[in-house]
């Protein structure tokens, strides 16, 4: 292939069309229709792209030369040093997480090392990190879809991603084998319907009447009084609560719009609580997993102990996370206002100082109207408990 002289780009004409000529290494130079000239550098990978190195005169032909010398030499160098590279993903997985965590708030930190641990490592934990394929991420995000975690594969993916992102950008590989595999279609989330009253007496009396464990029991019924979210009941601990108060601070890293929110307790809340001591006060949570007291309880195991052997409430589509709506319909047809209910339910404004004050404000009217649900579920519970 001959090469460009600067004597012949100079005489170069301008046709009716644009058109390129190569000079080798990838360098070109664009002659435009309007005559004016362009040196580009076209790069293969990872997709074929033209760069813009400068115009002519400006940019003599030496230099666009020199440019591209110069970018080939440095990319040699980047494949010289990955070559050499030999991390296994955990070696790089582990960097991430530790340079990531501090930008997150402590319950997100802890969902992500769970995933990681439990789903991720599992497969790959060992593997060089150049050597994971398309083909791993697959096999991981079909296992959890098999077990029906199609939201949990999805976010496991969006993890695996985000290592691979940081270990190109580390040199610690050079392609990411997430972007070849797609997302799994998931279900459009429906909300848990409001119960009525002959629905959350039937509830109650199927479920305090179950072979489900009194700490399961507990749990469900405090869900029901407090009007909290269920990863908001089993991620309490016993220092979260005020019994001078009579109220469960909860912090903004555990809330999901970030503003620490305060739930004030009713007389039969604290009868729960006062029971749940005798089960979990080697724990720091008040609602401890089974198998080991150093973790919290599940969601799932609230989800599954309520729904699993009633078909009759996933046919209403209820879920354990219904009992906020329960309470706000039920609360609001009692006469209470509606923005202490919604002040109850934490949908908060997303203004942290007016959220602060409206908390603080409200608490009284709050603390009552929560008296109130407590009266009324514990009426229902005379009914049906044996």
């Amino acid at each position: 292939m001959t090469q460009l002289t600067a004597t012949q780009i100079k005489n170069l004409k301008a046709t009716e069309k644009d058109y390129r000529l190569h000079d080798g290494n990838g360098l070109y130079l664009l002659v435009r229709k309007t005559g004016k000239k362009t040196f580009l550098h076209r790069v293969r990978k990872p997709k074929d792209t033209f760069h813009k190195i400068g115009n002519y005169p400006a940019v003599s032909l030496a230099e666009a030369r020199a440019y591209v010398s110069d970018k080939i030499k440095r990319k040699d160098q980047e494949d010289s040093l990955i070559a050499v590279i030999d991390d296994t993903f955990v070696d790089v997985a582990e960097k991430w997480f530790n340079e990531e965590k501090d930008s997150w708030s402590e319950s997100y930190a802890n969902r992500v090392r769970l995933m990681i641990d439990r789903d991720i490592y599992a497969r790959i934990k060992n593997k060089k990190i150049a050597r994971v394929t398309s083909k791993d991420v697959y096999l991981i995000m079909n296992d959890l879809s098999e077990q029906d975690k199609k939201h949990v594969a999805n976010k496991v993916k969006s993890i695996i991603h985000s290592i691979f992102k940081y270990a190109i950008r580390n040199l610690r590989c050079e392609s990411d084998p997430t972007l070849a595999v797609d997302t799994i279609k998931t279900k459009k989330t429906q909300h848990s319907v409001a119960l009525k009253h002959h629905e959350l007496t039937r509830l109650f009396q199927e479920y305090e009447n179950s072979k489900a464990k009194r700490v399961t029991i507990l749990a469900n019924r405090f869900l029901a009084l407090t009007m909290m979210r269920t990863i908001e009941l089993c991620e309490t601990k016993w220092n979260d609560i005020d019994f001078k108060e009579n109220i469960i601070m909860i912090g903004g890293d555990r809330m999901k719009k970030e503003i620490p929110h305060v739930v004030p307790l009713s007389t039969q809340a604290l009868d729960v609580l006062e029971e749940m001591k005798q089960y979990s006060s080697n724990s720091e949570y008040v609602f401890p997993n089974a198998l080991d007291n150093s973790k919290p309880m599940r969601t799932k195991t609230v989800y599954s102990s309520i729904t699993k052997y009633r078909k009759w409430l996933t046919d209403l589509s209820f879920g354990p996370h219904g009992y906020r709506a329960t309470a706000s319909t039920m609360l609001n047809q009692k006469g209470f206002r509606s923005d202490i209910i919604e002040k109850q339910l934490a949908h908060s404004t997303k203004d942290k100082v007016r959220g602060s004050y409206n908390h603080a404000d409200y608490l009284d009217e709050r603390r009552k109207m929560l008296q109130s649900w407590g009266d009324y579920i514990e009426n229902i519970l005379n009914e049906v408990v044996e």
